[in-house]
């Protein structure tokens, strides 16, 4: 009944064969559990990041409405004012009513009555052309 060294050494290696399977299917599943973990966590902490991006894009968007609606209203006012002052710059000047300049033909001559109001003096026109001008006091 005595077993060959052989047939001893083969049970033997078998059963540490079993028990190094057994150790590394149990680390392995350890290891396992611990990157499953970890994984969880780390994707359960970019879900919440992703979650608070949207809320707080959510709740600036309707102030980022405003702020462009105010934009684009401010532009157009802009656009507008300045063709407005473009078309007014390209009229000619009118004489304003409550202001009337009296007028006179003599000898074939046209004149113009200073009104009471103005003194006459020499000035520069914005083109640096020297003229003769008209200072209104306006009544004082």
């Amino acid at each position: 009944m005595t077993r060959s060294l052989a047939e001893r050494l083969h049970e033997r290696l078998e059963s540490q064969t079993a028990e190094i399977a057994a150790l590394t299917e149990n680390e392995l599943q350890k290891l396992s559990r611990r990157v499953s973990a970890s994984v969880s966590t780390e994707l359960t902490e970019i879900e919440i990041a992703i979650v608070q991006s949207t809320h707080g894009i959510r709740n600036a968007l309707p102030q980022l409405k405003w702020i462009l609606g105010l934009t684009w209203g401010a532009m157009i006012v802009s656009l507008s004012l300045t063709g407005f002052l473009l078309w007014r710059s390209t009229q000619p000047l009118r004489i304003v009513a409550d202001m009337p300049l009296e007028t006179f033909q003599s000898e074939g001559q046209s004149y113009l009555v200073v009104p009471e109001n103005a003194k006459p003096l020499q000035c520069t026109t914005p083109s640096g052309r020297t003229a003769i001008c008209l200072h209104l006091t306006n009544g004082e």
